[in-house]
């Protein structure tokens, strides 16, 4: 290891950046300059160039059952060669986040707008969160008018519903609907080119590039929320523990279908939340047991058969947390 550090420091950005994240702690210990290579913005441009990126599960866990009490940021930390001792821990580095905000991410950076601090709506302040190296900073507020609008990001672009005009700025991107159906807005889903809503009644899906609103009414035929993720081929999936099932939407047939191979995964449990990355689903189960709380979950593979049909995998599945905090609040996956 002594000769190591004698290498040019552009070999050794080379090096790490092969390495997953999850080593990246026990790294930083070996020296000042590992330390400081990992802290870099340029480790993660070359983890990026060599397709060493990845992805990392984020929750927030609400720290009491008032707003006084905020949100605490955890990240999942993967064991490695276990399926079945991965873990949620708190970021301690990243403050306390006001209860109720908007989480947006883009790339590797999170953005937390709006929110309750004391049970006082704050909802132009704007958190960013650097997830590689784990700092906050405050930005400049947003304009008032389109805090409590904000869905999600396409081509890098943050959009925001019901604005009065098209306006678009250095920090903060909008759009104006042609269609006065986003006011009331239940859920929303993003895919890479569109997003989809939810409403009380309908669902309809808007195209940036054209700026062309379409009603989905079989998209609307079923009964979906936020918690909801999107693959390849499959613009939707959510879980349903009644059920024990996870149901995916085909793009292509246009039509909802029980996902072959999913089955129970845990029981007591009470809410549920999906996300998806590179083909495969993310299921977070939160239990309300008598003396604690437990929050399970599971990665699930999706792929189709020769038939088309789709099928998953539970790669794994096993309680990540437990203690004695009210409620999951929100969850979300940054590339890094």
């Amino acid at each position: 290891m002594s000769s190591i550090p004698s290498l040019p420091v552009d070999i050794i950005i080379d090096c790490i950046a092969r390495v997953p994240r999850r080593y990246y702690p026990t790294l930083s210990l070996v020296s000042k300059l590992f330390r400081s290579i990992i802290a870099s913005h340029q480790l993660y441009v070359t983890r990026s160039l060599l397709d060493r990126t990845e992805c990392c599960l984020y929750v927030t866990i609400a720290q009491s059952e008032d707003y006084d009490g905020g949100e605490r940021l955890y990240t999942l930390l993967r064991k490695s060669n276990s399926t079945n001792h991965h873990c949620l821990v708190p970021i301690t580095s990243v403050p306390v986040i006001p209860t109720g905000g908007i989480y947006v991410a883009v790339d590797s950076k999170i953005f937390v707008i709006g929110g309750y601090n004391n049970e006082n709506l704050s909802p132009t302040n704007t958190l960013l969160i650097d997830s590689r190296v784990h700092t906050a900073q405050h930005l400049p507020s947003m304009p008032s008018e389109m805090a409590s609008s904000v869905f999600n990001i396409i081509d890098k672009k943050i959009y925001i519903r019901e604005c009065e005009s098209g306006t678009e700025s250095e920090t903060w991107f909008s759009w104006r609907p042609a269609m006065k159906v986003c006011k009331w807005v239940c859920s929303s889903v993003v895919t890479p080119d569109k997003i989809y809503f939810k409403t009380s009644k309908n669902c309809f899906v808007y195209d940036p590039d054209e700026d062309k609103w379409e009603k989905d009414d079989i998209l609307n035929s079923k009964m979906w929320s936020a918690d909801e993720c999107v693959i390849e081929g499959i613009q939707s999936c959510y879980y349903l523990p009644s059920l024990e099932m996870l149901f995916a939407y085909d793009t292509k047939q246009r039509v909802w279908k029980g996902v072959k191979g999913v089955g129970r995964l845990t029981d007591d449990v009470f809410s549920v939340r999906t996300m998806s990355y590179g083909g495969k689903v993310f299921v977070l189960l939160q239990k309300q047991l008598q003396e604690k709380n437990e929050i399970w979950c599971a990665e699930i593979k999706l792929e189709r058969d020769k038939e088309g049909v789709v099928c998953g995998n539970v790669e794994w599945c096993c309680c990540v947390l437990e203690g004695q905090w009210p409620l999951l609040k929100n969850c979300l996956l940054v590339k890094i």
